[in-house]
């Protein structure tokens, strides 16, 4: 039981490493290397890998922990990705600290130049082969939009669900041909509808229907991503999903937007939901009888939904 607290400083601190390099769009350990070397310390992919790993018994020196957080900040900022609140430098520090200080360092006796050479050639057979030129920013707002981006950067590309929904949102803002990359991986790993979608690409009815899947996934299994779960009934609902239009108007008034709530209930009502016509009933009379004004961009209110 001695060991825990050691254990554990460690593992946070390795965790957070971890943590920032998924939100810093989970760049290369190659693109790490590149960006980190006009700091304190170049990091090499064999030890960055080791650390991120979890296979050292101790916690890295400071000068590698701040070059490897300058280097993930400069990764998101070719992003344009937020790394708050893991962009902190105290925070790291106090982080490093509380293992560093449960794991003291052993002097070592310095490396002769016949071991420094070994160790270099032994670091450079284990670099990867330099990596395609990476999608420009603009290339990745156009196919997946902000939210489609957290979604891009979160992903493992050969899980097969991941690469699914990456296929579901390039279809369904109407770029097929960048979509198909992703089924084609979302098929080899087994997806039992990436066939179909590889086949008709805008079979727009399954994709949406996929869409609106996802966005019941983030509501139910993730508490706190009402935001992710609405950009895919937002995704699912422009496509004619009716049951998404619906659950994205009710995404709208828990978030206080009564009159954003109101353009979706009235979409879902003109398809014939029962429970949108009731709530576009409701929300009409209580927004014209407040004597509330749409915003401009409110879509226009109809005199009163269709019967089913």
């Amino acid at each position: 039981m001695a060991e825990q607290p050691r254990d554990l400083a460690l593992c946070t601190l390795v965790d957070q490493l971890n943590e920032l390099v998924t939100l810093a769009g989970s760049p290369s350990l190659s693109d790490l290397r590149k960006f980190s070397r006009n700091s304190s310390r170049e990091l090499a992919e064999s030890t960055t890998h080791d650390i991120l790993a979890g296979k050292r018994k101790r916690a890295p020196e400071w000068p590698w922990v701040f070059s490897f957080v300058t280097a993930c900040r400069t990764a998101a900022e070719q992003t344009g990705l937020d790394i708050q609140p893991l962009n902190d430098v105290k925070a790291w520090h106090d982080l490093w600290r509380a293992a560093r200080d449960n794991h003291p360092t052993r002097p070592t006796p310095p490396l002769t130049d016949e071991q420094e050479e070994k160790k270099r050639k032994k670091e450079e057979d284990k670099e990867e082969t330099p990596p395609s030129p990476s999608p420009s920013r603009e290339y990745l707002l156009r196919v997946f939009g902000r939210s489609g981006i957290r979604v891009l950067f979160a992903s493992n590309p050969r899980n097969a669900q991941d690469c699914m929904r990456l296929a579901v949102i390039a279809l369904l803002r109407d770029w097929p041909e960048d979509a198909r990359p992703w089924l084609s991986r979302a098929e080899e790993a087994g997806h039992p509808q990436a066939t179909e979608l590889l086949n008709r690409p805008h079979h727009r009815q399954l994709a949406a229907q996929l869409a609106y899947q996802y966005g019941q996934d983030f509501q139910r299994q993730r508490p706190g991503h009402l935001s992710m779960a609405m950009f895919f009934y937002r995704l699912a609902g422009d496509s004619g999903h009716v049951e998404a239009a619906y659950q994205l108007g009710c995404a709208h008034r828990s978030r206080g937007e009564p009159w954003v709530a109101a353009g979706w209930f009235r979409r879902a009502a003109l398809d014939g939901h029962p429970a949108a016509i009731a709530e576009f009933t409701g929300a009409s009379d209580e927004l014209t009888g407040s004597g509330e004004q749409p915003a401009e961009d409110s879509p226009p209110m109809p005199s009163g939904p269709p019967t089913p």
